[in-house]
């Protein structure tokens, strides 16, 4: 199973970054490790092994939207290029016989989360260090990094009830018909083989109406949360996946408390 993955995602990483090259061994050591975020990850490992094309990709990527995050005026552009610089160095330059930081990201969560959390310390030290007072984002970072939160944790909490109600509207959109496969499947806790002999059918066709259903309320979330929240496409795509990865926990809940 992780080495179909690993093989998944490698393609997917050679697709999406054609222009990149990655050390397969070094990269299925990483997705072994829990990852859940293939194609971040590949490019993060690209970085760690100083790939010039992955290096010009983060960049591109993820550093240029450090502006964004600080949400500065135009003004402070001198304190945006300074942030920026000082996470390029802290990210993909290593210190004196030490692996450069990127090689620490483990793809359990968007990459854009981890860079964006590295960004706002990276600010609030800046800060600090120029004696300015601080602002409203950085004393949420702050109360983030004292709960111990992880990036990844951190861009879970701060839109998690817009994404359960997302997953909550997505499923009660669903036909009664699902549901109700949903419940017997989470709630009921019925094997396949119960259910399909419910149905009339193998459980290999009850196990792929689940994964239909799955499928289907996370499009509709996804669509719901564009409605919502002013972010990219690709960034609400990358919060869906920080949720458990395969939704059960969240499935089981919502059916649990629905009609």
């Amino acid at each position: 199973m992780g080495s179909d993955l690993a093989d998944t995602w490698l393609t997917e990483g050679r697709e999406a970054f054609p222009e990149i090259t990655v050390d397969e061994a070094a990269f299925r050591a990483a997705v072994a490790l829990g990852c859940t975020e293939g194609r971040d990850l590949f490019l993060a490992v690209a970085c760690a092994a100083g790939d010039a094309a992955a290096v010009r990709r983060f960049e591109r990527d993820h550093l240029d939207r450090i502006a964004s995050w600080l949400k500065l005026s135009t003004a402070e552009n001198e304190i945006v290029d300074e942030v920026r610089q000082r996470v390029a160095a802290r990210i993909l330059v290593g210190r004196e016989g030490e692996a450069p930081r990127i090689a620490q990201y483990t793809g359990r969560g968007p990459l854009w989360a981890w860079v964006r959390v590295i960004a706002l310390r990276e600010h609030a030290r800046l800060r600090r260090e120029d004696g300015r007072p601080s602002t409203g984002i950085e004393a949420a970072e702050r109360l983030a990094r004292s709960a111990e939160l992880s990036p990844e944790l951190l861009a879970l909490r701060e839109h998690r009830d817009a994404m359960m109600e997302a997953f909550r509207a997505s499923l009660r959109a669903l036909p009664a018909t699902d549901r109700t496969l949903l419940r017997l499947a989470y709630v009921d806790a019925l094997s396949l083989d119960a259910i399909g002999r419910m149905y009339g059918v193998n459980k290999s066709t009850i196990s792929r109406r689940l994964a239909t259903c799955r499928a289907e309320i996370l499009v509709a979330a996804a669509a719901r949360l564009r409605e919502r929240l002013a972010m990219p496409a690709g960034d609400i795509e990358s919060l869906l996946a920080v949720m458990p990865r395969d939704l059960d926990v969240s499935l089981l809940g919502l059916l649990q408390t629905s009609a």
